[in-house]
């Protein structure tokens, strides 16, 4: 039993679950058109080839509509937060940057009551390896809306997988963005970058030692 229990464990280990990258924030921004909208994240590791991850909405609670864009196969050292948006042109007015990577079609036009779901696309189908927002609850109203403004995860927490965990994010709450024109001069700012991932739940770090060790 023990050494079932080890394989298995050693298993989960190298599973995509273990998600190098974690979504670490969505906002939705003031300018005409609502924008700029979109998503940070933030890589836990070394990511030799980021296009076996991929990213979608879940719009008005209307559940997953799976994977809308995969990102390119470029090289993310670890420790690096980017930011994937909609518009290149309204990200850039409001935050004063370029975002890394923009996809014009539905994976990005995000509003503040949408789902987000990050997938791993390395294995035979899709894998959703972190969350925000319940893909089935339309969020106005709910506790993780983020309409004209933003959400952002807590540090060291994460990723959650497909259950999405409330407890791992603090919000500007709704229209924090009103009025405003640029996120260095808003009331309430988007907290750019600002993440660390917890070690302890860092599996790329974790040995086959310590693993056994479970099991002794």
């Amino acid at each position: 039993m023990k050494k079932l229990l080890l394989i298995f464990a050693v298993v989960l280990m190298a599973s995509p679950a273990a998600a190098q990258l974690i979504i670490t924030g969505l906002y939705d921004g003031p300018l005409s058109g609502g924008l700029p909208k979109g998503i940070e994240l933030y890589a836990c590791d070394d990511i030799a080839d980021l296009s076996v991850y991929g990213v979608g909405s879940a719009n008005n609670g209307g559940g997953t509509d799976g994977v809308e864009y995969t990102f390119p196969a470029d090289f993310i050292p670890a420790g690096t937060t980017f930011y994937a948006a909609s518009d290149s042109a309204g990200f850039y007015n409001f935050f004063g940057f370029m975002p890394d990577y923009f996809d014009t079609g539905y994976a990005l036009s995000i509003n503040g009551d949408d789902a987000v779901e990050l997938f791993y696309l390395g294995g035979t189908n899709p894998v959703v390896v972190d969350v925000f927002g319940d893909i089935n609850t339309d969020g106005t109203g709910q506790p993780w809306e983020y309409m004209d403004g933003w959400a952002k995860r807590i540090t060291a927490t994460g990723p959650d997988g497909s259950t999405f965990v409330l407890g791992s994010w603090y919000f500007s709450g709704p229209n924090a963005f009103d009025g405003e024109t640029s996120n260095a001069t808003a009331a309430t700012p988007f907290p750019l970058d600002n993440f660390a991932c917890d070690p302890a739940v860092d599996n790329e770090a974790q040995s086959f030692g310590n693993v056994k060790s479970l099991f002794r």
